[in-house]
């Protein structure tokens, strides 16, 4: 027991310094946990509002309080993927100023100026490493670029410290990997939107219409139930039956529907498992009553 106190303690403190590093700046230990207890509320508020079974509720809550432990480190993944988006601007501002006769240094001044988002926070690191701390230009870079989590980033920081040291023509080799990154995000993008439009309608099929259309065949035969005589009733139990079998084909779905657009991060499917499962029992559940109040 004192094992699993430990590893949830370690995991909450690294998410906390993942936030932080995302910018949320004021997160602490106790405003995580009360995300975390809130994620297990939820699911037992839906128990009595939804009118769930155990089962239900059960995975509702471990799919949720997973969400809540991995949303820290796909917020910090979309601030590095923003981050990379940005740095080809970054490079060519840097190529526009050493052309026009100014330092590296300089240069690196010029992107922090230029407000490009995200980079700029990063540049000025530099700045601040080689102005304030007194280290030499190569230091700065190197203990920046290690610091974050971007493989792209460290291959511009040893870039830009070996044409430092041995010399060479920066501006040319930085526009040509700034149109490099540029060609590479755009095939990226293209990919994703030609992957993506086809999910889309597996998703609005999968976790909307065959959930809806659950919910109304469930409210029109809890409908005739009571209208002709000797039938037997749906009971609720039926109905929360119904629910799980949503919830849990939803939740495979959302599991895998990640897949094809991040790979396999077990981070993104978990969370595409709980938006997935909440839509689709959201889904029933409306239906299920909207089809009562419209046949009475």
């Amino acid at each position: 027991m004192a094992d699993i106190r430990e590893i949830l303690q370690h995991i909450i403190k690294s998410n906390i310094i993942l936030l932080r590093k995302a910018g949320f700046k004021n997160i602490d230990e106790n405003k995580y946990l009360m995300i975390v207890l809130l994620a297990v509320i939820i699911p037992i508020v839906f128990k009595y509002v939804v009118h769930l079974n155990i089962r239900s509720v059960t995975l509702l809550i471990v799919v949720y309080v997973l969400s809540v432990l991995m949303i820290p480190k796909v917020i910090y993944e979309l601030k590095i993927e923003e981050f990379e988006r940005n740095l080809p601007k970054a490079l060519y501002v840097m190529v526009l100023s050493l052309e026009s006769g100014r330092s590296i240094v300089d240069a690196i001044q010029e992107v922090v100026d230029s407000g490009i988002k995200e980079v700029d926070k990063v540049f000025l690191k530099i700045i601040l490493l080689i102005k304030e701390r007194k280290m030499s230009f190569e230091e700065a870079v190197y203990i920046v670029a290690n610091s974050m989590d971007s493989y792209i980033f460290k291959l511009v920081g040893r870039l830009l410290i070996e044409t430092r040291k041995y010399g060479g023509e920066l501006a040319e080799t930085l526009r040509t990997l700034a149109k490099t990154l540029e060609d590479l995000q755009n095939l990226r993008s293209q990919l994703l939107s030609v992957t993506a439009n086809g999910l889309a309608v597996g998703l609005v099929i999968l976790c909307g219409v065959v959930p809806a259309t659950a919910g109304i065949i469930g409210g029109y035969l809890d409908i005739v139930s009571s209208l002709v005589p000797n039938a037997p009733p749906v009971k609720p139990e039926e109905i929360a039956k119904c629910m799980e079998v949503v919830q849990i084909g939803t939740g495979i779905f959302g599991l895998l529907f990640t897949v094809p657009l991040f790979g396999l991060k077990a981070s993104r499917m978990v969370i595409g498992c709980a938006l997935c499962m909440t839509f689709g029992m959201l889904a029933f559940y409306v239906a299920l009553n909207m089809t009562g109040i419209l046949f009475q």
